[in-house]
């Protein structure tokens, strides 16, 4: 009789979790629905690429101008800022001429601030020279522009390629919760290298480490160690002296590869602030999205070196710290606010929205 009541409680248990998480999943919806960016804004920054693009062939015949980061690679929010990089015209041996960066900053912002009406201020003397434009918003073009344009960065290009290409593969579940994260770090104030936390483009590995070496079963595979449908050139894997190969036919893989986890995206946001906040080995491991497993030691040779409390390696720059500039402090904040959000997600079943509204709180600065 007592094993039957015993059962009789876990199911109701379960129950009542699965209906927490489902209603969790579906306010995280409607929360972020408002906020995401619409089409028209996306009409108006493609324009806006194209109205440059055309300008910064006028600096080098048959420049490129690509858009990379959130506007282009899925994860971006209402008046997101621009990123583009310009890529150089080649030569007629279909080749990159040499080029001084901060000449053609110069250049190419006096073109734009002769022929546009955007605000231009040119970075020449920069350690990445660029250029930061800005208009805005007004009755006839309703959206605030604010874009940066760098010059050959392809790598950032390709990281953008990578993380498209997983927001494609899941989108419901992976797009969702990284949105969510970066709403949520910015109410929480976890999101400013510059004070110490983590930037966006941190989180958002967070997530892909989690979602494909945490969860069981699997919730994304790893691009980087699917192999490839043919043999590759030298030239198609490596940028740089970087290996930047991944499986990036993403209709044929969600043709022939479908993740056994059924989990929603409430069910995947409280896992992943329960993990962070007390299984997580920071003392002892590094983040390699890249790599078998997710993981490598930090005593190994090439992190024994790093000093950071928190190391996530580049998925394309082995050994590059991607975290490096969160401090000790820092990751005190940023796993703090992981309890926080845990305790207020598991004490609050029956009240989802109350729960929400208290998470995303906007903290005071301290």
């Amino acid at each position: 009789m007592q094993q039957a009541y015993a059962q009789q409680w876990n199911a109701a248990q379960q129950l009542s979790y699965e209906r927490h998480t489902a209603e969790l999943t579906n306010c995280i919806i409607a929360f972020l629905s408002p906020i995401l960016p619409t089409e028209e804004e996306y009409r108006i920054k493609e324009a806006t690429r194209r109205q440059l693009e055309r300008l910064a062939g006028k600096v080098s015949p048959g420049a490129k101008l690509l858009a990379f980061g959130s506007m282009a690679n899925g994860f971006a929010l209402k008046n997101s800022d621009m990123d583009l990089c310009c890529l150089i015209g080649k030569d007629e041996n279909g080749k990159t001429p040499e080029f001084n960066a901060s000449e053609l900053v110069e250049t190419l912002g006096n073109l734009i601030r002769q022929e546009t009406d955007f605000t231009v201020m040119p970075l020449p003397k920069a350690r990445i020279p660029i250029i930061k434009i800005s208009r805005p918003a007004s009755a006839e073009l309703p959206y605030e522009i604010s874009c940066d344009i760098g010059f050959e960065n392809r790598l950032a290009l390709e990281n953008t390629r990578l993380l498209l290409s997983y927001a494609m593969v899941d989108p419901p579940r992976l797009r969702t919760l990284v949105l969510f994260l970066k709403v949520w770090t910015k109410r929480r104030k976890l999101n400013s290298p510059y004070t110490g936390t983590l930037s966006s483009y941190g989180y958002t590995l967070l997530v892909l480490f989690f979602l494909t070496h945490v969860k069981r079963p699997s919730v994304l595979p790893n691009l980087q160690r699917i192999p490839p449908p043919r043999v590759l050139t030298q030239e198609e894997i490596e940028l740089n002296g970087h290996n930047i190969y991944f499986y990036d036919d993403v209709a044929t893989l969600r043709q022939e590869w479908a993740s056994q986890n059924t989990e929603n995206v409430g069910e995947l946001l409280m896992d992943f602030f329960r993990y962070f906040s007390k299984e997580f080995a920071y003392s002892r491991d590094v983040i390699s999205l890249r790599t078998e497993g997710g993981l490598v030691p930090k005593d190994g040779d090439a992190w024994s070196a790093e000093v950071s409390p928190l190391c996530i390696e580049d998925p394309f720059q082995v050994g590059y710290n991607v975290s490096r500039t969160v401090t000790k402090d820092g990751l005190y904040t940023i796993r703090g606010e992981f309890m926080r959000a845990t305790r207020i997600l598991t004490s609050k079943q029956g009240r989802v929205s109350v729960a929400l509204a208290e998470l995303c709180e906007e903290r005071e600065d301290i």
